[in-house]
């Protein structure tokens, strides 16, 4: 009897997170090759290189990660859509473009940490911290002499009669197949037949 509680409670009494709840997990990164694009993922997907997109052996399909390289301090949303990797001490395999985004293309291997931001069915997208703020500007067109001729323009071009344009194709093309027609004629005129 002593050893089933014990048993018991050494089996409930420790309660171990699984890998997928952990907040920050740090470990081996690895990229696909350029030459995997195309190929399927466990997902159903086709891999891009350019995708943002990555292999997890736990996380759910669909979930957005956020991959943070500590040797220079580039970061990256990627998007779980694969499983693996399945070697020992790796812990996410990412695309080449996400790779690149981290600068880890020339290691091969590098230490990352990854943090889950949530599931998302969205497009992954990368970080970017100097994003241009555009600024607020106030257009005035009246007044300038370009909008003047512009205004003038679309009344010349409203103006003319549409049946005139119409006529002016017609003809045109009436003129077109003439000259065409003629022209076919003088080859057949230039053939000799031989019918015996």
């Amino acid at each position: 009897m002593l050893r089933i509680v014990l048993l018991c409670v050494a089996f409930f009494g420790f309660h171990f997170a699984p890998l997928s709840a952990q907040k920050t997990q740090k470990g081996k990164a690895t990229f696909y090759s350029k030459r995997a694009t195309g190929a399927r993922t466990a997902n159903g997907e086709r891999l891009h290189h350019d995708s943002m997109t990555c292999a997890h052996r736990t996380y759910p399909f669909g979930t957005m990660l956020r991959v943070k390289n500590p040797a220079n301090g580039k970061e990256v949303v990627v998007r779980v859509t694969d499983r693996g990797p399945f070697i020992r001490g790796r812990i996410i395999d990412l695309s080449w473009g996400a790779a690149k985004k981290l600068g880890i293309i020339a290691q091969g291997v590098a230490m990352v940490e990854i943090e889950p931001i949530g599931k998302n069915d969205g497009v992954p997208y990368r970080i970017e911290e100097d994003k241009p703020k555009i600024p607020d500007l106030e257009i005035t067109t009246n007044g300038s002499p370009l909008y003047d001729e512009w205004q003038e323009r679309i009344k010349q071009r409203n103006s003319t009669p549409s049946e005139e344009l119409k006529s002016n194709k017609v003809h045109n093309q009436q003129h077109s197949e003439k000259s065409k027609a003629k022209e076919l004629l003088e080859k057949i005129k230039n053939w000799e037949f031989d019918l015996f």
